[in-house]
């Protein structure tokens, strides 16, 4: 190479580190080439390189960068890392959770007969009163009524009000389970509800002695959902 040509321009700019190293080990060193490939290589550095200044240049930066070199063209390490990738998704198939109708028939959340009992539901009462007794704090009116809007039911104590189907008026007992679309409470006589939130209007009755009205119409949703949602003043609905 000769000496009055500068080494950071064009093809003699140096080469970084990162690429060096990732291409250096591992790669076979007697590829060989066709007959085409070695006319068509000197051609293109030829044509590629500016001549206007010495023909010598172009000849020396295929001899200096080019011959007997080896380019990568393909990223072997990205391709390994999607061969894994692929092998890991076949090997979990696709599927994270069972569905809801495969829960629906292992019968996941149903309560056995033997755990239907209200004795073994009035611990989880008292915690959550001593829950909501937190979430409420000092608050009072209506500030008080959206916390308690957002708490979670389960070990309430609640009782049905007024409802659409006579059936389900007077029904009292703890939350032991709540969906977005009903309540499971279990009575003092030991018996498993399922009462419907809507067309249906529910008392909670609070630590403090207080009792809050819920219109079931607006509290159909999951109590995850609930919890950050913010209530607005609705007027009541007529049963």
């Amino acid at each position: 190479m000769s000496d009055n040509i500068p080494e950071n321009i064009g093809f003699y700019t140096t080469l970084p580190s990162a690429i060096k190293t990732r291409s250096g080990g591992g790669m076979s060193q007697d590829v060989p080439l066709d007959a085409s490939t070695q006319k068509f290589t000197p051609l293109f550095v030829e044509r590629s390189v500016n001549t206007e200044v010495s023909d010598i240049r172009a000849q020396s930066a295929f001899k200096d960068r080019v011959e007997g070199r080896q380019l990568l063209l393909t990223n072997s390490f990205k391709d390994q890392g999607g061969e894994n990738h692929t092998k890991q998704k076949k090997k979990r198939g696709g599927r994270k959770t069972i569905t809801a109708k495969e829960r629906r028939l292992l019968h996941v959340y149903d309560i056995p007969k033997e755990a239907q009992k209200y004795s073994l539901f009035q611990p989880l009462h008292l915690l959550w009163t001593a829950y909501v007794r937190g979430v409420i704090g000092d608050k009072k009116g209506e500030q008080m009524l959206g916390r308690v809007m957002r708490a979670d039911m389960h070990g309430a104590l609640l009782s049905v009000t007024r409802a659409k189907c006579p059936n389900y008026v007077g029904m009292r007992g703890i939350v032991a389970q709540e969906t977005k679309n009903v309540f499971r409470i279990i009575t003092p006589d030991d018996r498993l509800l399922v009462v419907p939130k809507a067309h249906c209007v529910f008392m909670v009755e609070l630590p403090s002695q207080e009792r809050c009205l819920i219109y079931g119409n607006q509290f159909v949703f999951r109590a995850s959902d609930r919890a950050s949602k913010k209530f607005k003043p609705k007027p009541s609905i007529d049963l």
